[in-house]
C-alpha cells in the first residue's frame, strides 16, 4: 500500500502561483489559446422505436453544430467561436476560446438512415436514430380455439 502526502498549495490553478514565464509559454502550459479538439461525451440508448444519442455540447447552439450520414456513418461537427473582442480584452487567463470537434459513429444497418433527426436541448445534442420497420419486433396473438 502506498500513500500519497497531499500539498494543498499544489491543488491551487497555476493563476495563484504566477509566473508570468511559466504561464505565457505556450509549449509548457497546458493552455492553448487556438482552437482545441474536443471530444464530447456520449450516451447510446435504445428503445422499441429508436436508437438516441446525447452528445454533451455545451455552450452550443443548432448553427454550430452540423450532423451528416452517409454509407452507413453518422458524424458530428461542432464549432463554436468565441464571442469576446480581443482586441479590447486584456486577459490574464484565457480558457474560453473557439471550440470545435469531430466524432464520428458508424451505424447499425438496423438504422433508417434516411429519418434521422436531431435536437439540441440546454447544452446536449439529441440525436435520433430510427429503426427500419421491418426490424421492429411484431407483436403475434396466439388465439385459441
Amino acid at each position: 500500500m502506498s500513500l500519497v502526502t497531499f500539498h494543498p498549495e499544489q491543488a491551487l490553478d497555476p493563476f495563484f502561483n504566477f509566473d508570468s514565464d511559466r504561464f505565457f509559454n505556450t509549449k509548457q502550459n497546458r493552455w492553448r489559446t487556438d482552437a482545441e479538439a474536443i471530444s464530447p461525451k456520449v450516451n447510446v440508448t435504445e428503445d422499441e422505436n429508436f436508437f438516441h444519442l446525447e452528445a454533451e455540447t455545451p455552450g452550443m447552439k443548432d448553427k454550430d453544430i452540423s450532423i451528416e450520414v452517409h454509407n452507413g456513418v453518422l458524424t458530428i461537427k461542432g464549432h463554436k467561436e468565441n464571442e469576446s473582442d480581443t482586441e479590447k480584452e486584456h486577459y490574464h487567463i484565457r480558457e474560453f476560446s473557439s471550440q470545435s470537434f469531430e466524432r464520428s459513429f458508424k451505424l447499425s444497418d438496423r438504422v433508417n438512415t434516411e429519418k434521422v433527426s436531431a435536437k439540441i436541448d440546454n447544452g446536449v445534442l439529441i440525436v435520433d436514430l430510427p429503426k427500419h420497420e421491418q426490424i421492429k419486433p411484431k407483436k403475434i396473438e396466439v388465439q385459441s380455439n
